[in-house]
């Protein structure tokens, strides 16, 4: 069996594994949580995401080998990587490039590989999402589809994973960098330069200090120091205290507000050292200091970020594992089961990346509504769909998302979508104090009947959604159509732009 020439150098794939830092890491839940839903969809008992070196292959997440890495000699996974998708085995002792391999013959008598590629945004594959078992089998398309998109959440944790290390390690190069040079203020102008006699009043006041803080030398000259400390701080004794350490260990430090001649507030990194003639004696104090608000604000979004960050992954997790659960309890067969999982995970993965695409906190209302129906519009103009462009949250983004793909596929399977004349009206209201309604009626379908049992579907439009609007959805099955209506609250409005009929 002949295989394609790779479009890529070794040293290259090495090159793109090594830049994610991720060989010899210790087991993440996060990768962890992947290979579990991998085993569980696709019914094999081992399951792995798996990094394929020069000479071995690494085991980021693993599920039924008990192992963490294999000789390359041996891998599989080595041979995916000369696919543009996947690759599926389904009976490796009637493929030629794994005779003898022990892997196949020996414990732990692998029979069965399906592997779907892990490839940077280059296109460089690194790796696999893969599956194994020990007897021959094949994985339907929805299995096939599912694991694709599994390999793809596993790339983009390893592009968070990269860019959480990128930014701590910019920071922290950063914040050196300023430990270097805070005592090089050779007539730098964001750098405030005060000295003051012993009992903390002026004597010099640099155009630094006039930059950053307002006053002129001339105002401040035989003034106390503590005018530009806060009203807390004075009556705290903060400029006192800073003295006494400068004069007890040689330097008064503080990362602190301060306040300017406008009365306005500054965050400030500022030293505090004696100041002394030739022959040792103390003179007084220099104070330097320097504007580090945007930094301080950097920083503080930076955590704001990192903490959405840990949120939005546990939150996408914790919904795969509940669709899942849910889908498989409630499905009529495993062929429903798995179509149910693959499109609702798509659906997930859709809002996901719409989440990618903006800011990753908020996305605007009319893209969502579009993003959920593509797969539903058939240029018929069967969809009619009016609102102002509003903002929503991660969890509105996605909540919204789920519900309009159950009601979406509802209808094509059995409501107004099922026959030529069928249209779906969509709406949307802005109303005070950030109120939102949101609604869905279809017509020109065939008779509704309200169903007999409450499916996963029904519950997670009527029981999931609604609070990640602070609201209530529900859901009714009036005979000339199937209607939704969502009551809660959302952000601003960002224009009033209608999407019209798609």
């Amino acid at each position: 069996m002949t295989q394609e020439k790779p479009g890529f150098t070794e040293s290259e794939r090495s090159e793109a594994i090594r830049s994610f830092d991720i060989l010899d890491t210790p087991p993440e839940a996060e990768f962890d949580d992947l290979a579990r839903i991998a085993a569980e969809v696709c019914g094999t008992p081992i399951a792995l995401v798996s990094l394929v070196d020069v000479e071995r292959q690494f085991f980021k997440a693993e599920l039924g080998l008990g192992v963490r890495e294999t000789p390359i000699a041996t891998s599989f996974c080595a041979h995916a990587l000369l696919v543009d998708d996947i690759l599926v085995i389904p009976d490796a002792t009637k493929d030629s490039r794994f005779d003898g391999n022990p892997l196949v013959y020996e414990d732990p008598k692998v029979r069965f590989y399906a592997g779907a590629l892990l490839k940077t945004r280059e296109g460089v594959p690194i790796g696999t999402m893969c599956v194994l078992d020990h007897k021959p089998r094949e994985l339907d398309e929805n299995q096939l589809r599912t694991l694709r998109l599994l390999a793809r959440q596993a790339m983009t944790q390893l592009e968070l994973r990269r860019s959480l290390a990128a930014t701590q390690q910019a920071l922290r190069e950063a914040k050196e960098l300023e430990t270097r040079h805070r005592q090089i203020v050779d007539s730098a102008v964001d750098f405030g330069i005060i000295t003051l006699d012993l009992d903390g009043r002026v004597t010099s006041w640099s155009v630094g200090a006039e930059e950053i803080l307002g006053w002129s030398e001339a105002e401040m000259i035989g003034r106390p120091a503590d005018v530009f400390f806060t009203e807390d701080d004075q009556v705290a004794r903060v400029p006192d205290q800073e003295m006494q350490a400068a004069q007890e260990r040689g330097r008064g430090s503080d990362e602190r507000w301060h306040k300017r001649r406008d009365g306005s507030q500054f965050w400030a990194s500022g030293e505090m050292m004696p100041l002394r003639d030739d022959d040792a004696n103390h003179l007084g104090y220099v104070k330097i200091l320097r504007d580090r608000t945007l930094q301080h604000q950097a920083e503080a979004q930076r955590l704001e970020l990192t903490r959405e960050m840990s949120h939005r992954m546990k939150n996408s997790f914790a919904m795969v594992q509940s669709i899942v659960g849910q889908s498989l309890r409630t499905a009529s067969s495993v062929a429903e089961a798995r179509d149910s999982i693959g499109t609702r995970i798509e659906a997930l993965a859709r809002a996901q990346d719409i989440l990618t695409q903006t800011s990753g906190t908020h996305a605007a209302i009319g893209e969502v509504v579009r993003d959920a129906l593509a797969p539903y519009r058939t240029g018929e103009g069967r969809f009619d769909v009016n609102g102002p462009e509003l903002e929503l949250t991660a969890q509105q983004v996605v909540g919204l998302s789920l519900a309009l793909h159950e009601l979406a596929t509802n209808a094509v399977k059995h409501g107004a979508l099922s026959e030529p004349g069928g249209c779906v009206d969509i709406t949307w209201q802005h109303t005070e104090d950030n109120g939102f309604v949101f609604d869905w009626r279809e017509h020109g379908g065939p008779a509704v009947t309200p169903p007999t049992r409450t499916g996963f579907g029904t519950r997670l439009i009527e029981r999931i959604v609604g609070p990640y609007f602070d609201g209530k959805a529900t859901l009714g099955f009036e005979p000339e159509g199937v209607t939704f209506r969502l009551v809660g609250m959302v952000g601003q409005s960002v224009d009033s732009r209608g999407e019209g009929a798609g």
